[in-house]
């Protein structure tokens, strides 16, 4: 069996500098970034050194270790877990440059780079397992390293009560998980891949179905899918790097990954793929309408992931599974730019979040500005840009694969996205500016970056400025600009180009049935609504008339807001209402009734009656011989009476 040493660096790199920043991190203080950025780079080139032992056949497979028969533990190296592992330790190298720069003069520097670390280790441990378990304990360490990151500014209530809140929710998904890999053991006695999709004929549609359900709560809990999707605007409570890694291009798409890598199983039940389908479609909708009343960058750009996320998995849930897979490529470049991008701009102004408090920053931070610019050109699927390609991908074929409805709220969906990041760009960059922070010190902790000079801003102890230098946020951002331009170029001549050649092996080609709307109609069709939510915003936030009375009218609309947007749909008011607080409830009765007066009331019986008993058999201990002979008497007398009597009955 051929060895693979490349994967194990690929794989085990990460937890090496997790391992070593957590023990050695106070001593290695402002050098723990470089060292934990670097181990992810050479991570990523010896995944790129392995390109062609992923793309060669069926890939390649590096044993591990047997734990019992038909179990047994590996890394699976594909074309899918190529395409993550080369987001995950390439977006992820870049996105540990930039935090070098955002969270410079932090104290906890050291933990929140062992953190990373950690996560990236978990989320390659997930996508390199070759078997079911392995993907759970992969699933599960992602979950974990979620919590930590989310929570890293632990003196906040708010991000501690956000983590526990992620944590809660993708707990849901890891039991549905281990439900559906309890029904894969017990039919098919394996949790190997390849062992489960050669005997997918075994299950009976019920029980494929139970499968594919348990697999897919776990999805909608770690790609935030309606209902399951609560927990994601919560998180931009934790740094936006862990914005930008895991709630943008990696965490939140391995439910995309599992339907891909779990196709055969799919492909098998027709109602899986219409479910998965509708609540992917239902996902991009609703976040999209929630998107429009958010005013925190952050949460705009979280609603808008969930919301792609949305398309992607209503990609591969019908059966478009190349499609859903390229949206996930050109989304972790564009999303993670437009979250570093706002990065840039909260950082410069004071950790500011409400565009409202913003405007105006065009000509202050050129750079944030054509950054998100581009990103935003990007996710609205303007042609040209790397969106376009992938969001054109899943709605041509969701509607050549037999889903209207689908395609339907899809095109819609790409309007009001257009309409809702326009309005963030417009209000953030447009205008004049309307924030508390003094305009001539915007920029103040990167003058560079900002496109402005600022005064001299003394933060530690030695009078000299806490800030790295300016490249060091303005680098990744700006190599990942040519990805969000470029990549979807890849799609370019359907299922003859380099994307469907690159998938042909693993998916195969899909022929679109007779009758089926070309796709130039229904990408005009797509690009007439994008035009109209792109007007509206402009007539409403990106016009000279429109921006002069921003402010009384941006309060206005804040006050008008129905209160079913204003309250997320009430999605965590029924949450709490159906669970939270029936929870609390039982907890009260089991901590005030149950535990007192039955555990506890147990526990004191039995030490009342262990002392009754000894005290009872004490008093037999008299110490008199005439006491013990009548004892013995008596019992001589009973089995005398019990004999007589009961053998002359017999």
């Amino acid at each position: 069996m051929q060895d693979y040493p490349l994967l194990f660096l690929v794989w085990l790199l990460p937890l090496f500098g997790a391992v070593i920043l957590w023990a050695f991190g106070p001593q290695l203080k402002s050098m723990a970034g470089p060292i934990g950025s670097a181990l992810i780079g050479v991570s990523f080139i010896a995944a790129l050194a392995s390109w062609n032992d992923a793309t060669a056949g069926a890939g390649a497979h590096q044993f591990l270790f047997s734990w019992l028969p038909q179990f047994t533990f590996g890394l699976q190296w594909d074309r899918i877990s190529l395409v993550w592992t080369m987001i995950i330790t390439g977006v992820g190298f870049l996105i540990h440059v930039y935090s070098i720069g955002y969270l410079a003069g932090d104290k906890a520097f050291a933990r929140f780079f062992a953190y990373l670390n950690f996560f990236i280790f978990a989320m390659l441990t997930l996508v390199l397992s070759d078997n079911f378990v392995g993907l759970l304990v992969g699933w599960g360490l992602v979950g974990l390293a979620s919590y930590l990151l989310i929570g890293y500014y632990s003196e906040k209530p708010s991000a501690v009560a956000a983590a526990r809140k992620a944590f809660v929710v993708n707990v849901v998904g890891d039991i549905g998980i281990l439900y559906a890999v309890f029904v894969i053991v017990s039919k098919i006695g394996a949790i190997g891949y390849g062992d489960v999709f050669s005997h997918v004929s075994k299950f009976s549609p019920g029980e494929l179905f139970a499968v594919c359900l348990g697999l897919f709560i776990g999805c909608a809990a770690k790609s935030a899918q309606v209902p399951l999707h609560t927990w994601l605007p919560d998180a931009m409570e934790g740094p936006t790097p862990v914005s930008a890694l895991i709630h943008a291009a990696t965490m939140v798409t391995a439910g995309v990954y599992l339907i891909a890598r779990c196709a055969p199983l799919w492909n098998a039940s027709s109602d899986a793929r219409v479910l998965v389908g509708s609540i992917g479609a239902l996902t991009a909708i609703t976040g999209a309408i929630l998107g429009c009343a958010q005013w925190d960058i952050k949460r705009i750009l979280a609603y808008s992931t969930m919301s792609q996320i949305g398309y992607m998995i209503m990609g591969v849930g019908v059966g478009a599974y190349d499609a859903g897979i390229l949206h996930f490529l050109t989304h972790a470049f564009f999303k993670a730019q437009l979250f570093l991008g706002a990065g840039i701009v909260i950082h410069n102004l004071a950790n500011e979040q409400d565009v409202r408090l913003m405007g105006g920053l065009r000509k202050q931070m050129p750079f944030a500005f054509a950054a998100m610019t581009l990103g935003v050109l990007s996710i609205c699927g303007i042609p040209g840009f790397s969106g376009f390609f992938s969001k054109d991908a899943v709605l041509s074929e969701t509607l050549a694969h037999g889903h209207p409805i689908m395609w339907a709220v899809g095109v819609l969906t790409a309007g009001i996205t257009a309409y809702y990041m326009f309005r963030m760009l417009f209000v953030t960059f447009l205008g004049t500016y309307r924030g508390h922070v003094d305009p001539s010190e915007l920029g103040l902790r990167h003058p560079e970056l900002a496109g402005t000079t600022a005064a001299h801003h003394e933060d530690d102890d030695h009078g000299h400025a806490l800030h790295a230098p300016a490249w060091l946020m303005s680098a990744p951002v700006a190599l990942l600009m040519i990805p969000t331009v470029l990549i979807g170029w890849l799609d370019f001549g359907g299922e003859n180009s380099p994307w469907g050649q690159f998938f042909a092996p693993v998916f195969g080609h899909f022929e679109a049935p007779a009758g089926v709307p070309p796709d130039v109609l229904t990408s005009l069709i797509v690009l007439v609504l994008i035009a109209a939510g792109i007007t509206v915003a402009y007539m409403r936030y990106g016009n000279p008339s429109a921006l002069l009375d921003a402010v009384p009218r941006l309060r206005a609309e804040t006050v008008r807001m129905p209160g079913a947007l204003s309250n997320a749909f009430y999605f965590d008011a029924a949450i709490d209402a159906l669970f939270v607080r029936p929870t609390i409830v039982l907890g009260k009765f089991f901590s005030s009734v149950v535990d007192p007066r039955v555990i506890d009331a147990g526990v004191r019986e039995a030490s009342i009656s262990a002392s009754w008993l000894g005290h009872l058999c004490r008093s037999f201990q008299t110490g008199l011989v005439r006491a013990y002979a009548l004892a013995l008497a008596f019992g001589a007398a009973c089995f005398a009476i019990y004999y007589v009597v009961i053998g002359a009955g017999k």
